[in-house]
């Protein structure tokens, strides 16, 4: 009998331990971002590997509920090696029952210019049975997810032409009532101006949608923030946040943003130094 009930107690705590945190109303809401991992797939595989296991290992104590990644997932998109690789480390994810979304940047394309690797491992089949996600742009060139009672709104590497912008403009304004987190690839530059893309998305997609609160990008080096006042009283956060640069392809730093009543805590962390990248900071909402 004792024995019996040990065996429960361990089964309980396997299965409390080997479920995304989903969180209730009221709560914070915690996600990471990492982008731009293209050299840990390329060069340093352990880095992804201890990226995904520090996830699904602190998705309770750290209330995980939600991955963010922002393009490059390869660096050379023709190498198939590089992209099962990938595909191995997200299966972690899959296997927990982990959200998360992901949007194809410059590297990620064929020399061609199409998408066929992307497409084979991180296409619409991917997600379309995941109940987060919601809608596909261009078999997951672009689509959006639901989580943590926010939208998550993604636009790969399609050069915010009139079709992704009119789709963007659709998703959100259908979404009205719902915060909203854009994900991109090239958006916000190191010296923290946006670029010609960046510009156009702002201009044409951020400022008309006021539940727009937060963008995300990568694909230039270094760390950068910028806030808008697109409206009274409305603030839109803009980040970039790609360690590429650093030795072996970014030492597995990546950022963990917590929702919480009044704004959101960011943190930057590497489960494979162990270290944080600097002293956290808060962005503060209306």
């Amino acid at each position: 009998m004792k024995y019996i009930r040990i065996l429960l107690i361990l089964l309980v705590i396997f299965v409390l331990t080997a479920l995304p945190y989903k969180g209730h109303a009221g709560e914070d809401f915690s996600f990471v971002w990492m982008t731009d991992t293209q050299y840990y797939v390329r060069d340093h595989p352990k880095i992804l590997t201890s990226q995904m296991n520090w996830i699904v290992k602190n998705r309770m104590p750290e209330r995980l509920s939600y991955l963010v990644h922002t393009g490059d997932l390869v660096h050379n998109s023709g190498q198939y090696s590089q992209w099962e690789r990938n595909h191995q480390a997200f299966r972690r994810l899959d296997a927990q029952g982990f959200s998360y979304g992901v949007l194809p940047g410059n590297h990620d394309f064929t020399g061609s210019g199409g998408l066929q690797p992307y497409y084979r491992f991180f296409g619409e089949h991917r997600f379309d049975a995941k109940p987060y996600y919601k809608g596909s742009f261009l078999d997951n060139c672009g689509h959006y997810d639901l989580a943590g009672g926010k939208v998550f709104l993604y636009m790969g590497w399609c050069k915010a032409g009139k079709g992704e912008v009119k789709w963007m403009n659709r998703v959100l304004k259908h979404y009205r009532n719902k915060e909203a987190v854009m994900a991109f690839h090239d958006y916000l530059t190191y010296q923290g101006t946006r670029s010609k893309n960046g510009d156009r998305i702002y201009k044409d997609v951020v400022v008309p949608n006021k539940n727009v609160k937060l963008v995300l990008s990568g694909h230039y080096y270094g760390i950068a923030k910028r806030v808008d006042v697109p409206q009274k009283g409305r603030k839109v956060y803009q980040l970039l946040a790609n360690y590429q640069g650093l030795p072996q392809g970014g030492g597995g730093y990546m950022q963990i943003l917590t929702w919480k009543q009044g704004g959101i805590r960011v943190r930057s962390y590497s489960p494979y130094l162990d270290k944080e990248w600097a002293k956290p900071y808060f962005l503060k909402m209306d």
